[in-house]
């Protein structure tokens, strides 16, 4: 149900257009219904029974990245990304959800269902790598392929060190247990060098946030009452994200998500000021001492939820500044969303193509051997879009790992 509060936001949009030039969607395809003002118009006439829920405003709500641009841009304060969440709770509820997302919850809400999925996955890309087969569930979402152990099967569950100077528990999330091992085990490396003991809770489950945007907030809940049990932890120091979206749920997510539902909210509140990105924990040491000259020219990408979302902008460029011989080059609009947010990549990717061939010429421009940013999914957009460009794309963390001296 939308809550009082989120309802009497569509009466603070005043029209004004202040949305339109930052919302990248709006700025590839120019027509009013995919732009943040467009689309919180449609829900005002919804809630105030003017129009019904349709497909085809289901097809326009969901062509939206969620990128929070527009609810930072709005003069008038309008939350307009969390009003676009719980609208596509609505839809969810009210129309029949399409099969990928009722997938989608499933997989995610069960510690079993996803790796035994994604084994089928990869035993299917051995058996038909030699042909063109499209058969596979993942065929046309252009996934990373999955490691062939996830990374909490590769690593200890503690990873001690002598004379800890503390100890953290270690949010890996989806992506770097399944799809990004090395940048977890980059993550434990660097902490361990600092004297931090890392744990990697075992029965940690996915955070949830793919379930939020695509509108599945009831069926989240396992997700988020089973993190908070795990990562509600006294005898820790901080709880360690290196996947901006992760950080995102478990810092604000959570909350606003229990509060809206009627739920106590408290834990959630108690947990989001425990969690810290890692580029925030090693802002707090001097690297310098530990680094080894590394030649090259660097560029990050902001992802949305960190740069805006949570408002970690400096600390990621920091880092990378702190190797010695690399040159922190900024990209031209570093903060723009480059198209791989929500679940646009894979239901509109004409749309999340044509924001990311934008993203990869800021970066060519920049002359840089690396881009660097703290989200996997920006990485994969990247990626792809960069096709056979020699740049890397690397997780900052990484690019610290490769520059740690040994011991």
């Amino acid at each position: 149900m939308i809550t009082k509060e989120l309802k009497e936001e569509v009466y603070k949009c005043i029209k004004c257009g202040l949305c339109l030039t930052p919302c990248p969607v709006y700025n590839l395809l120019r027509f009013e219904g995919v732009s943040p003002r467009g689309r919180v118009q449609l829900i005002k006439k919804i809630l105030e029974g003017k129009t019904e829920l349709s497909e085809h405003f289901q097809s326009l709500l969901f062509t939206c990245l969620l990128c929070e641009t527009c609810t930072a841009n709005c003069p008038s304060g309008l939350k307009t990304d969390r009003l676009m969440k719980i609208m596509r709770s609505e839809i969810q509820e009210r129309l029949r959800p399409d099969w990928p997302k009722g997938m989608l919850g499933n997989l995610l809400r069960d510690k079993s269902r996803l790796p035994f999925f994604l084994f089928c996955e990869r035993t299917r890309e051995n058996l038909f790598s030699s042909q063109e087969d499209k058969s596979g569930l993942l065929a046309d979402c252009e996934l990373p392929r999955p490691d062939s152990k996830a990374l909490r099967q590769q690593v200890p569950e503690v990873n001690p060190v002598p004379e800890p100077k503390g100890k953290v528990l270690y949010f890996t999330g989806c992506a770097t247990n399944y799809f990004f091992p090395n940048v977890g085990k980059s993550v434990i490396k660097v902490l361990n060098r600092l004297g931090m003991e890392v744990i990697l809770p075992r029965g940690q489950m996915c955070c949830g946030l793919p379930l939020f945007q695509a509108g599945g907030r009831k069926k989240a809940l396992k997700n988020i009452r089973e993190n908070l049990k795990l990562f509600n932890r006294k005898d820790v120091d901080a709880v360690v994200v290196d996947c901006a979206a992760c950080g995102a749920a478990l810092k604000k997510e959570y909350a606003q998500i229990l509060e809206e539902m009627g739920e106590d909210a408290k834990p959630a509140k108690e947990l989001a000021g425990k969690v810290m990105d890692i580029s925030q924990i090693l802002a707090r040491y001097d690297l310098g001492k530990w680094l080894k000259p590394v030649p090259g020219r660097v560029t990050y990408h902001d992802p949305c939820h960190l740069g805006r979302s949570q408002g970690i902008r400096e600390e990621p460029r920091n880092l990378l500044r702190r190797i010695p011989g690399l040159e922190l080059v900024e990209m031209a609009g570093a903060d723009a969303c480059c198209g791989g947010g929500a679940a646009l990549p894979w239901e509109h990717p004409d749309v999340a193509s044509g924001i990311g061939r934008n993203k990869v010429q800021s970066i060519r421009e920049t002359r840089a051997t690396v881009v660097a940013s703290g989200c996997p999914w920006c990485r994969r957009q990247i990626g792809e879009n960069l096709g056979q460009d020699p740049i890397r794309v690397l997780h900052p963390i990484e690019v610290i790992a490769e520059a740690l001296q040994e011991s």
